[in-house]
């Protein structure tokens, strides 16, 4: 499908150029349309689909340098998945199993949308290598709490530290992780302002 497109083209240098293009980024395209759809037999549609989209490009494509290219790629196969999703869960949730079309309005929708359920998962890896700039013990009583859920006894016994102390420690803990997550953000926004 995708060489039928291309294959439009008038000029040979298009065509070897957006060849390049489907090679190089299309185990990026895959990686990025499962993790936002978690479904393996539409990731390939997507890619085409993308990369139909792409092929009106061509030209502001080749004028971006390499970086820039590889996010303007991995963006729009973003957006294609997203609005899959989105198209396709509205069309789940049309369905209200028997109910009234007057009730199924006040029925609260709990489930998280696509970008909310994206977004969450950024933030859990932020959180996750925050902790891993932790020292050890601060590391164990987090993930032992927080994690595994440990009560305070058990925690006290598992990282051998009084159980009077606990709280204290784990306080002391939440502190630094805290401390580092928000000079974090300031790095964000100060690598932000430079650009």
């Amino acid at each position: 499908m995708l060489l039928i497109i291309i294959s439009k083209s008038d000029k040979q240098e298009d065509i070897d150029f957006f060849t390049e293009l489907y090679i190089k980024f299309y185990p990026i395209m895959k990686t990025k349309a499962y993790e936002i759809t978690q479904d393996y037999s539409v990731t390939d549609d997507l890619i085409q689909e993308a990369f139909i989209r792409l092929i009106k490009k061509i030209p502001i494509l080749k004028s971006l340098n390499s970086c820039k290219r590889s996010s303007y790629i991995v963006h729009t196969i973003r957006n294609t998945s997203f609005n899959y999703v989105r198209k396709y869960s509205n069309e789940k949730n049309k369905c209200t199993y028997g109910l009234l079309d007057e009730g199924a309005e006040y029925i609260a929708d709990s489930q998280l949308s696509i970008e909310e359920k994206y977004n969450l998962k950024e933030e859990y890896e932020q959180l996750g290598s925050i902790i891993g700039l932790l020292s050890e013990r601060d590391q164990l009583l987090l993930i032992n709490k927080y994690i595994l859920e440990l009560t305070d006894t058990e925690l006290s016994k598992a990282i051998d530290v009084p159980a009077a102390n606990i709280r204290s420690y784990l306080t002391r803990a939440r502190r630094r992780a805290l401390k580092l997550f928000l000079r974090k953000e300031e790095d964000k926004d100060h690598d932000r302002s430079f650009r």
